[in-house]
């Protein structure tokens, strides 16, 4: 049976391990990001400030005492838009659990957490190139509303 809970910093170790296993692919993506970020003090310190805020939410999935998928987020402000608006950092099943309604699990829950703090709509961000996450993120009805472009000075 699957548990959705919220984390605590007794979980921070296996939330970077699986960090590590969950995202391996997003390199792929961005050629621009610190290899191991997870890993690095800068990484655990950015797990561990997440985990602790009491404003934000951080799940975690586990089934059998393994951590098996992780959501977490909190506000962003966009002082330009009229609503209050929750950001999803980052959501990640890993590879032999993806495509069995976890993922929409995970969703779901960190949804109701940010419904019932007040929040208005749920932003997040996602690479162009990670379709697979595209399909999954506009199935549970998300909407593209901007796109962002970066160039490399050279």
């Amino acid at each position: 049976m699957i548990n959705i809970r919220q984390a605590t910093i007794q979980d921070l170790e296996k939330i970077l391990e699986l960090n590590q296993r969950v995202m391996a692919k997003i390199p792929s993506f961005d050629e621009d990001l610190v290899p191991n970020f997870t890993l690095t003090p800068q990484g655990k310190n950015y797990f561990r400030e997440d985990i602790t805020r009491p404003e934000w939410c951080f799940l975690i999935a586990e089934e059998g005492g393994r951590i098996i998928g992780y959501t977490n987020g909190g506000l962003i402000d966009f002082l330009h838009r009229k609503s209050r608006y929750f950001e999803i950092q980052n959501l990640g099943v890993i590879p032999e659990m993806q495509r069995k309604g976890l993922g929409k699990q995970l969703l779901e829950s960190i949804t109701s957490w940010a419904k019932e703090h007040g929040y208005q709509k749920i932003y997040l961000n996602c690479y162009a190139a990670n379709e697979e996450a595209l399909s999954f993120y506009r199935k549970n009805g998300y909407q593209d509303i901007d796109v962002c472009l970066e160039k490399k000075i050279e």
